[in-house]
C-alpha cells in the first residue's frame, strides 16, 4: 500500500503554479488542443443566431425567449464537458508515474480546474458577448444583470467540467467515457425544466442539474415568470439568484473533491 508523504502547504502550491503553467502550455503549444477551443464559442453562437429570433424579448416572446436562456446556458454546459471529460483518463501512465514520484494529487485536479475556468470563463463570454450584440434581453439593470447571466453561464461551464474530470478519472481510457458524457448531456437538456415541463419524481431531478440552476438565473433576471403568470410558471425562475449561483459552485466544489478522492483512492491501492 503507498502512504501519501504530508507535505507542506508551500509544497503543494508549488506543484499548483508548475502544473497549472505546464497546463497552458500544453494547450498554447498544440494546435490540434488550442482550435477547438478557439472555435466553440462561435460555432455555438452561430447555432445561436440561425435558430433563435432576434426580437423575443422586444415582443415577449415567451417561447423564443426562454429558448434562448436554455440554449446559453446549455451551450455553456457543453463547452465545459467537451473541455474535461478526457483531461485524466488521456494522462494516466504519466500521472501514474508522477504521483509516485511526489506529485500532490489536490494540487493536480486544482490546476485543472483552474485552467479549466479560465477558459471556460473566457468562451462564455464570447458567447453570451455575441448573444448581447445579437438580442436586447431587456434588462431592468444593465450592467448587474449582464453580470449575473454571465457568471450563471460560467458557473455551470465550471460545474459541468468538474463533472467531466470527475467521470475521467473514473475511467481508464477517454473511449469509455462516450456513454457517461451522452448521459450528462441528456439529462442537461431534459432535467433543466425549460424546455420539457417536468412533473411529479422526475420534477426532482432539476434539483441535481446544473443547467436548470443556470437556466433558473436567467429566468430571474428577466423576470419571464411576470410575463405572461396565468400560464407560464417555472419554479426555479423565482429563486434567489444568489442561491442559484452557490448551488452550481457548490456542485463544482462536491465533484472536484470527488475526483480528488476517487485518484487517491486508486494509487493508494497500488503498490
Amino acid at each position: 500500500m503507498k502512504k501519501f508523504k504530508r507535505r507542506s502547504a508551500r509544497m503543494n502550491v508549488m506543484h499548483f503554479h508548475i502544473l497549472t503553467a505546464r497546463y497552458f502550455k500544453q494547450i498554447f503549444t498544440n494546435l490540434s488542443t488550442l482550435l477547438p477551443l478557439l472555435l466553440e464559442a462561435p460555432a455555438m453562437l452561430l447555432i445561436l443566431i440561425i435558430s433563435c429570433q432576434e426580437d423575443a424579448f422586444t415582443v415577449k416572446d415567451i417561447t423564443q425567449a426562454n429558448m434562448i436562456s436554455f440554449m446559453l446556458i446549455v451551450m455553456s454546459a457543453l463547452m465545459g464537458l467537451l473541455n474535461s471529460y478526457r483531461e485524466i483518463c488521456k494522462e494516466r501512465e504519466i500521472l501514474s508515474r508522477e504521483i509516485y514520484g511526489g506529485l500532490d494529487i489536490p494540487a493536480y485536479v486544482c490546476s485543472k480546474i483552474f485552467v479549466l475556468s479560465l477558459i471556460g470563463i473566457v468562451q462564455c463570454a464570447l458567447l453570451f458577448g455575441g448573444a448581447l450584440a445579437l438580442f436586447d434581453f431587456h434588462f431592468a439593470h444593465p450592467l448587474p444583470d449582464i453580470l449575473i447571466c454571465l457568471a450563471a453561464m460560467a458557473l455551470t461551464n465550471i460545474s459541468i467540467a468538474a463533472i467531466g474530470l470527475f467521470i475521467s478519472a473514473l475511467l481508464k481510457k477517454s473511449e469509455s467515457a462516450i456513454l457517461p458524457v451522452l448521459i450528462i448531456i441528456i439529462m442537461q437538456v431534459v432535467f433543466c425544466d425549460s424546455l420539457i415541463a417536468l412533473e411529479g419524481a422526475a420534477g426532482s431531478f432539476r434539483y441535481i442539474t446544473p443547467s436548470a440552476w443556470g437556466v433558473g438565473i436567467f429566468g430571474k433576471v428577466l423576470k419571464l415568470n411576470e410575463w405572461y403568470p396565468e400560464y407560464f410558471h417555472k419554479q426555479l425562475y423565482d429563486f434567489n439568484v444568489f442561491i442559484s449561483l452557490a448551488v452550481l459552485a457548490g456542485i463544482a466544489l462536491l465533484f472536484s473533491t470527488l475526483t480528488t478522492m476517487i485518484l487517491r483512492r486508486a494509487y493508494r491501492q497500488k503498490d
